[in-house]
């Protein structure tokens, strides 16, 4: 019976133990579903991935989803798409799970494209679960792993602290002071630069700290706890407890929430001392500056007045751009060339080879007087310039090229050539004069040698035949010494500007005829034959028929003086010139002729060809002057020495018709 008693013991022992092994059991693969189940549901619930990993083979694939290729791989394959910085944290994850851990989690970067191995980085969070062996309920035989796609979320978070950051930074080292303030005016916080104007003994100073913004000297007057807009001022901002004193520009911009409640005040502030001190230089240097600009003003005007009157331009030249800039004005651009079309305007000048090789040829002052093309106009005429240039040089002390004036002396070239000339002709008349006097005096003694020599004798002639001889010889030396008077009396009046021409209505044919007849007497050669064209019976103009008469008379004795044989013609012809009616009064001989490079000046003062021929050399020259004043023409043509001459003037007058 004991034994009974002891084994049916037993049985209610061993029942009791294997209905407590088996509820165990039960509960466990209840856990195990529960798990599963959960597993499942959040991965529905959030689109994850479940992956199973057989730890007898090693081998992944997917439960859920397609996070793995559909043959999935072998946890060492795993690790090759797994970012080399985050493998030990997966390593980590696993062997935790290994030893026991119920559950664990991490995150790592997984390259999404898998055997490509582009590096498309995700950032995975993966939620491990363990499987034990259902016999011994101790060895884990898988893993189940819930994995989470959080790069979005990730890299959302780093780009917010990131910002977050950069804002900190900006807040704190912006050139403007900057603080935050509550709604009740309390500092909550304050950058650098405010501290550095405001003088804080410390981040935090607790002075700063127990005054609200309206409670500061500052802003007692003009701050409200109402306001509403940005309120911006400028002013002295003292603050004694620590030593601040300097002129501020502050901002206070109120911030308000979404239901229009105020909370925060947000302060800028800014030391202008030293603007306010640079503004106030500013206003005197301004005034400075307006009264050096006038000046400036002035010396421009005056200076381009006298560039302008003096034709004078200013240059620079670059030579690495091998150009030339002129300006009228100092800023004023007028014309800018090249070196080659500006050598193309010099003739046989050293500064036209110079630009060709500048570095060497204007390392130094250089001023030249040059005959050149014109600079800022085409034509064919030359032109007298005044170049001076000097080098100029960059900061390195490197030429780059030179600057310098260039004046047009064109006319004052051509005023010293004309007063050259006139100085010259000066000397000449001067010479001229000297000889014509010393000739005077021999010319006058001669005649009146003659006439007291022979009124001597002709007291003594004895008869009417050698009487009348020695009268002859007296009457001829008395015409010619009225004659030389005349000349010396018609000197003064040609050097005054005395000679008078008065035209008068005359017959100029009659005026002619007269003076012809009266020049016929002078001819007493009989080899010279006086011819006289007369073409008109009557010519009835407005003409000055005294100082005609004069011309034709200077005409003939200059030609008696020069022909030996041949003829002497005078004649006249009526002659357009200039659409101009006159006449045209010529005097033609067979004489000596003149060289061509004589004519141009025969008929300047005391010019005698012959020095051995009578006469004062101002016939011809009285000629021209009378043809001047009257608004006439005069000349001669001459083949040369031994071909006679032609001596011509054309006196501009109408003919009159007459009934």
């Amino acid at each position: 019976m004991l034994i009974l008693i002891v084994i049916f013991t037993l049985v209610v022992i061993i029942g009791g133990t294997l209905n407590r092994i088996t509820l165990y059991s039960i509960r466990k693969n209840t856990w195990r579903a529960k798990d599963m189940a959960t597993i499942m549901q959040r991965t529905l619930n959030d689109n994850n991935y479940v992956v199973r990993l057989k730890l007898q083979n090693h081998l992944a694939y997917n439960l859920y989803g397609d996070f793995l290729p559909a043959n999935g791989m072998t946890f060492e394959q795993s690790l090759e798409y797994i970012h080399p910085d985050d493998r030990h944290f997966y390593s980590e994850f696993i062997i935790r799970l290994v030893k026991g851990a119920e559950s664990s989690e991490c995150i790592f970067r997984w390259d999404s494209s898998l055997d490509k191995h582009e590096e498309q980085w995700r950032y995975i969070h993966d939620v491990g679960i363990v499987e034990y062996d259902y016999d011994d309920k101790k060895t884990p035989i898988n893993f189940y792993c819930i994995l989470d796609d959080q790069t979005d979320q990730i890299l959302t978070e780093k780009e917010e602290r990131e910002l977050t950051d950069r804002y900190r930074k900006l807040f704190e080292q912006s050139i403007v002071g900057q603080a935050f303030y509550d709604k009740d005016g309390h500092l909550l916080t304050a950058n650098q630069k405010l501290r550095e104007i405001l003088k804080f003994k410390t981040d935090d100073d607790a002075f700063y700290h127990s005054y609200t913004l309206f409670e500061l000297p500052t802003f007692q007057n003009v701050m409200q706890k109402n306001l509403s807009d940005d309120l911006y001022f400028c002013t002295k901002t003292s603050i004694f407890e620590r030593n601040v004193n300097c002129y501020t520009e502050i901002r206070i911009h109120p911030i308000y929430n979404e239901t229009h409640e105020l909370e925060f005040f947000t302060l800028y502030i800014r030391d202008i001392s030293q603007e306010r001190e640079l503004y106030l230089q500013d206003k005197e240097n301004e005034v400075s500056l307006q009264h050096s600009s006038q000046a400036i003003e002035q010396y421009e005007t005056e200076l381009k007045y006298l560039m302008e009157n003096v034709d004078m331009h200013f240059f620079r030249t670059s030579f690495e751009k091998r150009q030339v800039t002129f300006y009228r004005e100092m800023s004023v651009i007028e014309k800018q060339m090249g070196f080659d079309e500006l050598i193309s305007l010099f003739i046989d000048d050293p500064f036209a080879e110079g630009l060709r090789h500048p570095y060497e040829f204007f390392n130094e002052p250089k001023s030249t007087l040059t005959h050149m093309r014109p600079f800022f106009h085409n034509s064919n005429d030359l032109e007298w310039n005044f170049i001076d240039s000097i080098p100029y040089y960059d900061k390195n002390g490197k030429q780059t090229g030179t600057y310098g004036v260039v004046r047009n002396v064109t006319d004052l070239m051509n005023k010293q050539k004309l007063l050259k000339e006139e100085t010259e002709r000066a000397n000449q008349s001067g010479i001229r004069k000297s000889t014509f006097l010393a000739s005077m005096s021999h010319e006058i003694r001669t005649p009146l040698n003659a006439i007291v020599g022979f009124s001597d004798v002709l007291a003594t002639m004895s008869t009417p035949e050698e009487r009348e001889g020695i009268i002859q010889v007296i009457s001829n030396n008395c015409e010619l010494l009225q004659h030389l008077v005349n000349d010396i009396l018609a000197l003064s009046s040609l050097e005054s500007g005395n000679i008078i021409v008065k035209p008068t209505k005359t017959d100029f044919a009659k005026c002619f005829n007269s003076v012809a007849t009266s020049l016929a007497q002078r001819i007493k050669n009989p080899q010279i034959e006086f011819k006289v064209e007369s073409p008109y019976p009557t010519y009835i103009t407005c003409i000055d028929g005294g100082r005609t008469q004069q011309i034709i008379t200077n005409f003939v004795t200059n030609a008696i003086k020069y022909t030996h044989q041949g003829h002497i013609k005078i004649g006249y012809e009526q002659q357009m010139r200039q659409d101009k009616e006159g006449i045209y009064i010529y005097c033609e001989d067979t004489g000596a002729g003149i060289p061509k490079e004589h004519q141009g000046k025969v008929f300047d003062r005391f010019v005698k060809l012959n020095d051995f021929v009578q006469g004062t050399g101002l016939g011809l020259s009285i000629c021209k002057a009378i043809a001047d004043n009257s608004g006439g023409e005069i000349g001669v043509t001459s083949e040369g020495k031994g071909y006679g001459s032609t001596f011509w003037v054309w006196i501009p007058c109408k003919q009159e018709k007459t009934a």
